[in-house]
């Protein structure tokens, strides 16, 4: 996801810079004119702050969630410890059930659902979560997915953007989409085996202490939601005590 790439030189003439300019602005017409995946990712991660991100040891998301459809708003909290650690909260005692609460503690990914218990996460769900737990998962693709290739440009919410293909050695290949403009996430789209694919569409990216990430959080699927970020810190001071702990009711599924 980058910009198309400068063709000038002191040689060219008046017209030759027109033409170079007109030629800089044409869609790509072979695969041979794409930005390698590798190029579009470095991209990515130069504008959401680069080193700034790696420097980062916790950070704490405050968020509005609402599920329209069937009537749920309301509040959460994400925290995040380096290198990897997760654990989201959503509120729900307004609804008259117990919390929803997803995370990653070493290298368990879980969930408490309200509805259906605890669980530990496995094959795509999982793959989704311990992604989740890195502010620049991207950076670790290699972790969770064989191959990222480009394969193509797309026009994603009137932004022309590179589509990259992650595709894991077991399980659904995930497409994400980078805005060739500025180089930030536009959207994800997982598909399934069978049934709708699931997309996040990513948008109003803000920066704090250095660093960007998106205030609003869009899924369409078999769980639709909007989480929309209300509060973004990093490097607090102090994070609550057992907070990356796994949950008593999840150890209890483990055993």
């Amino acid at each position: 996801m980058t910009r198309c790439i400068e063709c000038s030189s002191r040689a060219l003439t008046a017209a030759g810079i027109v033409m170079a300019a007109a030629l800089s602005l044409a869609p790509p017409t072979s695969a041979g004119d794409l930005l390698p995946a590798e190029r579009v990712l470095v991209r990515y991660a130069e504008a959401i702050g680069g080193d700034a991100v790696e420097k980062v040891e916790n950070r704490v998301a405050e968020f509005e969630f609402s599920m329209p459809s069937q009537g749920v708003y309301a509040t959460g909290v994400e925290y995040w410890q380096a290198p990897g650690e997760r654990h989201l909260r959503i509120d729900l005692a307004a609804t008259g059930v117990a919390d929803f609460e997803t995370g990653v503690s070493g290298d368990t990914a879980w969930q408490v659902h309200p509805l259906a218990g605890a669980s530990v996460l496995k094959a795509n769900e999982e793959r989704e979560s311990l992604r989740a737990a890195h502010l620049n998962p991207f950076a670790v693709w290699r972790t969770f997915y064989e191959t990222a290739e480009t394969a193509g440009e797309e026009v994603v919410r009137e932004k022309s953007c590179y589509k990259i293909v992650f595709t894991p050695a077991e399980g659904a290949p995930l497409h994400s989409y980078f805005d060739k403009d500025t180089g930030l996430l536009v959207r994800e789209k997982i598909l399934g085996p069978t049934g709708p694919a699931t997309t996040r569409d990513l948008s109003d990216w803000q920066e704090s202490q250095g660093i960007r990430s998106p205030r609003s959080v869009k899924q369409r699927g078999l769980q639709s939601y909007l989480v929309k970020f209300t509060n973004v810190s990093y490097d607090v001071d102090e994070i609550p005590e057992g907070t990356f702990e796994i949950p008593a009711s999840v150890k209890a599924a483990l055993r």
